[in-house]
């Protein structure tokens, strides 16, 4: 059995003091900036309104290409052939705006929804949006 010599054997105690130092600091800071908060909301201001606003720089524009169960494409309520939806899309991608939406009836076929598709790919738009519902299937119960 070992015979500890209190001299030499002790063990040196954790020393808090620094984390104190720094909770207590931690502490001051969010006091003071939450004060410093609550005196902002409580000034009797009257903002200026405004009679109209518009944004600084127009968002670009989104084209959304309907595709109906027979085939025809609408666009803003407008019927288009394939030749004038190619350029509808020609002059949207030269003009930068490239964010195209296509939202197909879910009973017609996949040609047309690919042949708009394919049109936005001639056209120069690279990426293309598919309109959607997000809705939970139903089972089919088996008989």
């Amino acid at each position: 059995m070992r015979i500890k010599d209190p001299d030499s054997d002790q063990e040196e105690p954790i020393n808090l003091l620094n984390l104190i130092d720094t909770l207590f600091f931690l502490l001051m800071f969010f006091l003071i900036a939450t004060r410093f908060k609550e005196e902002e909301r409580e000034v009797g201001i009257q903002l200026p309104q405004l009679a109209s606003s518009q944004p600084l720089s127009a968002l670009p524009q989104q084209i959304i290409i309907n595709i109906r169960e027979d085939g025809t494409t609408v666009v803003g309520s407008k019927t288009y052939t394939p030749a004038e939806l190619m350029d509808l899309l020609s002059q949207s991608a030269n003009s930068g705006n490239r964010d195209v939406l296509i939202r197909a009836d879910e009973r017609s076929l996949h040609r047309y929804f690919a042949n708009v598709a394919g049109l936005c790919r001639k056209a120069g738009i690279g990426e293309v949006k598919i309109g959607y519902l997000l809705e939970e299937p139903t089972p089919v119960p088996v008989q």
